[in-house]
């Protein structure tokens, strides 16, 4: 068997201390973990939702609105007199149209016949709106088309550099539903990378806009569009709406949200070292309470082992006095005292709630099982039991005798009450028995079987004949206890009078 010493005893009471300290320490640990990184997901995507809302579908909402106004305006012939050199109204709208708004770049309005008209004027050689990428053919009323980025058919100083260009269409139709031709705006994606311009991206980050070619459309740096590209991995990444992955090639954390006509996706990066640094900010705090609490477990544990071989002193002398001087003065005697007083405690306990000769319950356990059933108001028959004669044994066959009747009429109680019901030995030649549960019949049944068993034994001594009286007294009605047990000495009493060897009240 393990002997508890003093210092594995204050080993043992110091990491029980810990114990729940480190508990605390792992949850808070999990704790600002996830916190952090819900905190920072939270963040990334109203960041990423909000900044596509004004950099992209604020733009799709205000062009839908023109092309709305546009088609609803324009008829056949508004289409003919304003590519023809005739001065209409459309003259005036279109240029309107693209001088109030920076994020049109041009506009190009062409018949069915391909015959086109391009605001702001440049020359275009061999040009045919239908052939080009942004011109939707099988495009239906109302239908507002986004082009994937394309090389522009303008001039451009250098021969080798090829600038590229995305536009948004729509088909006019006339009133009978004909299709009569075609407008198209190109976007000017500078003026729309004005919103970015100032633009703070939490934890370093950068936030861009891409075509589904990989194409930067809108970055806070013009000088990226249509020159640099997200990585093809991104783009294939983004198959939801909206959400997130991590590229660990570019040592990335991206979140994104992604569109349809205009199939564009909005992508917001944070540098993994910079997502690293936050969860070790946030566990700095935290390092900190571990490492202070540590060093005051640390004091503790030195004043615990300055002062605990006293108070084991102490604690051992108050418990054995001079009786333990013999014992060692540590932990170990300490338990081997407290076992010593405690085994001396239980024997005491046993002789003050059990008869020594008859060994079953005393009159002081009596009084107390007794008591407890009537503060709580349990219902319980109270058999009292007197040994008929018992003066008379005693004085023919002598004390030793008398003693050996008491206890088998008690063990022969104990059999006929089963372990169910209790039996006391009330004084001299006196038992008592409480019935809880069972109603007065059977209580009568019992007590009757147990009257007939003493009554038919055979004795080793001649001529000897046991039998007792015995009177049954119920509780209720708020009677006291002293009432319960003078309403069964009552009955006995009846019993004896009625030439003993009976049970009293009858059975009815």
């Amino acid at each position: 068997m393990l002997t508890l010493t003093s210092k594995r005893a204050l080993a043992i009471t110091i990491s029980v201390v810990l114990a729940p300290f480190l508990l605390i320490s792992i949850y808070s640990f999990f704790y600002i973990r996830i916190n952090t990184e819900n905190h920072f997901d939270e963040t990334m995507f109203r960041f990423t939702s909000n900044s596509a809302h004004n950099c992209i579908e604020n733009p799709i909402r205000k062009i839908n609105v023109l092309f709305s106004s546009l088609s609803g305006m324009i008829e056949k012939h508004d289409i003919i007199e304003y590519i023809s050199p005739n001065h209409t109204e459309l003259n005036l709208l279109i240029p309107s149209l693209v001088n109030a708004n920076e994020m049109l770049a041009s506009v190009l309005v062409s018949d069915n016949q391909d015959n086109y008209k391009i605001y702001p004027p440049f020359e275009l050689e061999n040009y045919k709106p239908s052939s080009r990428p942004w011109y939707h053919r099988d495009g239906f009323k109302d239908q507002v088309f986004y082009s994937e980025p394309y090389i522009s058919a303008k001039k451009t100083n250098s021969e080798q550099k090829k600038e590229k260009s995305i536009s948004v269409s729509m088909n006019l139709f006339d009133k009978h539903s004909e299709f009569i031709g075609n407008i198209a705006f190109d976007l000017s994606f500078v003026a729309m990378s004005n919103n970015m311009q100032g633009l703070v991206v939490p934890y370093n980050g950068h936030f861009k806009v891409a075509a589904m070619d990989g194409s930067v459309i809108m970055s806070s740096n013009t000088k990226d569009i249509f020159t640099r590209t997200v990585p093809a991995s991104w783009i294939s990444e983004a198959k939801d709406s909206t959400g997130y992955f991590r590229d660990e090639v570019n040592k990335k954390i991206v979140f994104y949200q992604a569109y349809q006509n205009p199939d564009w996706v909005a992508f917001t990066s944070v540098d993994i070292k910079e997502y690293d640094k936050l969860l070790n900010d946030s566990y700095i705090v935290l390092v900190y309470v571990i490492l202070a609490c540590i060093f005051c477990y640390f004091i503790m544990a030195l004043i615990c082992r300055a002062y605990f071989k006293q108070w084991i002193d102490t604690l051992y002398k108050n418990i054995n006095g001079d009786d333990g001087n013999e014992l060692p003065h540590n932990f170990a005697g300490l338990c081997q005292g407290l076992a010593k007083k405690n085994e001396t405690l239980k024997e005491a306990v046993q002789a003050a709630s059990t008869d020594t000769l008859t060994k079953i319950g005393s009159r002081r356990r009596f009084e107390e099982d007794s008591l407890n059933l009537v503060r709580s108001n349990t219902p319980f028959h109270l058999a009292m039991i007197d040994l008929d004669n018992f003066k008379k044994i005693n004085d023919t066959y002598g004390h030793p005798t008398g003693d050996f009747v008491l206890q088998h009429v008690s063990k022969i109680g104990l059999e006929r009450l089963g372990g169910t019901h209790s039996i006391y030995r009330f004084g001299g030649e006196e038992l008592v028995a409480i019935f809880c549960g069972i109603t007065f019949a059977e209580c009568y049944e019992i007590v009757d079987s147990w009257r007939y068993t003493v009554s038919r034994r055979k004795w080793r001594e001649q001529n000897l004949t046991v039998t007792f009286s015995c009177g049954i007294a119920s509780s209720g009605d708020g009677k006291t206890l002293d009432e319960i047990i003078a309403s069964a000495d009552k009955s006995l009493y009846e019993a004896k009078e009625s030439g003993k060897n009976c049970i009293y009240p009858p059975l009815s």
